[in-house]
């Protein structure tokens, strides 16, 4: 049995979120493993990230219950964009940018305050990216 189309996009848009989510968990483990607040994060994000692929199967589950042709979910006209994926990925980017120019700021004695204050916008910007994902995802 086929899979609709929408559930498809929903499956795939989950699991790449899930992905981003695990590895920038594993990120946190391996950047700063000494550091109990970035592990409790790593984790957390590996935890949500695990939850969102379950959920993406659940999705594919409930579409092969449900004849193909006669189903059509409630919000098959919302979808996330490409504009909406291009910055969360941007903003992920630029989090990644921004920590490690603090990193070498601090290596060198950590004189400038700029790549903390860079790495904060990165890093709300990257919230609030990802939370438009999610929130377009699971309405």
């Amino acid at each position: 049995m086929s899979i609709p189309a929408e559930v498809r996009e929903r499956f795939y848009a989950l699991r790449t979120l899930a992905v981003a989510l695990c590895v920038l968990g594993a990120a946190a483990f391996y950047l700063r493993p000494g550091s109990y607040d970035f592990l409790v994060l790593g984790l957390a994000a590996i935890a949500v990230g695990m939850w969102l692929v379950r959920r993406s199967n659940e999705y594919v589950r409930r579409a092969r219950g449900q004849v193909a042709a006669n189903w059509l979910p409630k919000t098959a006209g919302r979808r996330v964009g490409p504009l909406a994926w291009t910055l969360t990925a941007a903003s992920a980017a630029a989090c990644v940018i921004f920590y490690f120019s603090m990193y070498v700021d601090a290596a060198h004695g950590g004189k400038q305050a700029w790549p903390a204050y860079a790495l904060g916008g990165a890093v709300m910007a990257l919230a609030l990216t990802s939370g438009y994902v999610a929130m377009k995802i699971f309405r």
